[in-house]
């Protein structure tokens, strides 16, 4: 007579609890790995970040690279195959974030057209944003991207979707104060030219910048262009609050 298999201990139970075992090892060690991949390739992007500020664009080499990350080329050329793609993922990346700061303001249902230009200004001065090294590699982009056209949608300063969003609030703000002969492209053309000037100036100028002041010139165009949303006086109160 065939014995009795002992409850809850059964072969086929057991084969079944060391398969969800090994199943369950199995997506631990995949899900390790694959956070193992993503941080690898993020300290890559940020070490050719730092190899192109500390060495210019045409300093940073493989091996600048590879001394500033501690990774081997293999694993450089497992995560973007090679140098130029690499680069051009920092690029994108730089890109991304700015992208990232900028929409969080400009897409949120709460403020008023008035908050958002306010909030795009403070983001745009901030050491977030505007600081020597991401600068540094902003402009280093800029220089390349004559010789290497893949760059300029990363680095270009008519981006159309920031110039659009500008524009979209300008006309908020005119159809909101209904100012005689506003011009919400023009508006829009002219607080981009005036963030470039910002960022070239921090660019030179780095120790000597004054995020106060220039936040300043930016809220008195505001106020030439929009004078019943931009009260010079009373944004200088908010700001120092």
């Amino acid at each position: 007579m065939k014995p009795l298999e002992t409850q809850g201990h059964s072969p086929k139970s057991e084969r079944f609890a060391k398969g969800v075992s090994n199943t369950g090892q199995h997506e631990e060690g995949q899900n390790a790995r694959e956070l193992s991949k993503s941080k690898n390739r993020r300290h890559l992007l940020d070490s050719a970040a730092d190899a192109i500020f500390k060495h210019g664009f045409r300093g940073a080499t493989i091996a600048a690279i590879q001394k500033i990350s501690g990774l081997s080329r293999g694993m450089i050329n497992l995560h973007f195959k090679t140098k130029e793609n690499l680069l051009l993922a920092v690029a994108e990346d730089l890109s991304n974030s700015y992208s990232e700061r900028w929409n969080k303001i400009a897409r949120n249902p709460d403020l008023s057209a008035r908050d958002k230009l306010m909030g795009i200004i403070k983001v745009d001065l901030s050491p977030d944003i505007l600081n020597e090294r991401d600068v540094a590699i902003w402009f280093a982009f800029r220089s390349e991207a004559c010789s290497n056209p893949e760059y300029h949608k990363f680095i270009d300063s008519r981006d159309a979707s920031f110039h659009n969003t500008i524009v979209e609030i300008c006309q908020t703000l005119i159809d909101e104060g209904t100012y005689p002969n506003g011009d919400a492209h023009l508006a829009a053309d002219a607080f981009i030219a005036l963030f470039e000037g910002m960022w070239t100036d921090f660019h030179l100028h780095s120790e000597e910048f004054d995020r106060c002041r220039a936040e300043r010139v930016c809220l008195y165009i505001a106020n030439s262009l929009f004078p019943d949303h931009f009260d010079l006086w009373k944004v200088q109160r908010e700001s120092e609050l």
